[in-house]
């Protein structure tokens, strides 16, 4: 009788509160999404030498083993395609060169000719995650881009800039 007792009780009590994992006075907008998701792949953008460059992703970031990375494409006209990486264990800030090697890299690809930029240890800038979950990362970037050894050799010399960086990715693991 006793054991019954107590069985009814507990049933009673988890029929009483409801689902627990859903908290009903959580403040949330109607439609809105928690900081940092995203409801497609995601996108990243920056201003590259002066030129707004939008890049939806095509496949979510990837972070495993601490290192997070992904890539972005914009196809219209001269493909172009940012890529990010960095070494990490939690959202913050990384420098250029620094231990976690944060690396980005631009390419153009118009018909068969390829141009990359890349920041290297001789580059600047840093790469800043602000939010990072199982789920979704954002955050922002301006580095300076130097052109890898074909591009060069192929006359384009110069650096390139890549400022107001921004990213909003959903992430696999």
């Amino acid at each position: 009788m006793r054991r019954w007792l107590i069985g009814a009780l507990a049933i009673g009590a988890v029929g009483c509160f409801g689902d627990l994992k859903f908290d009903e006075n959580l403040p949330t907008s109607p439609g809105g999404q928690p900081p940092g998701s995203t409801t497609t792949l995601g996108s990243i953008s920056a201003i590259i030498d002066n030129e707004a460059v939008t890049a939806p992703l095509q496949t979510p970031a990837i972070w495993r083993n601490g290192g997070f990375g992904f890539s972005g494409v914009n196809a219209s006209g001269v493909e172009r395609i940012i890529s990010l990486s960095v070494r990490l264990s939690a959202a913050g800030t990384y420098q250029v060169g620094g231990s976690n090697f944060p690396t980005v890299s631009y390419l153009e690809r118009e018909g068969s000719t390829f141009r990359r930029w890349t920041t290297t240890p001789k580059g600047a800038g840093s790469v800043t995650v602000s939010f990072l979950s199982e789920y979704n990362a954002s955050g922002e970037f301006s580095v300076e881009l130097l052109p890898d050894s074909a591009t060069e050799a192929a006359g384009f010399t110069a650096r390139r800039f890549m400022t107001n960086g921004i990213f909003n990715v959903g992430v696999s693991r």
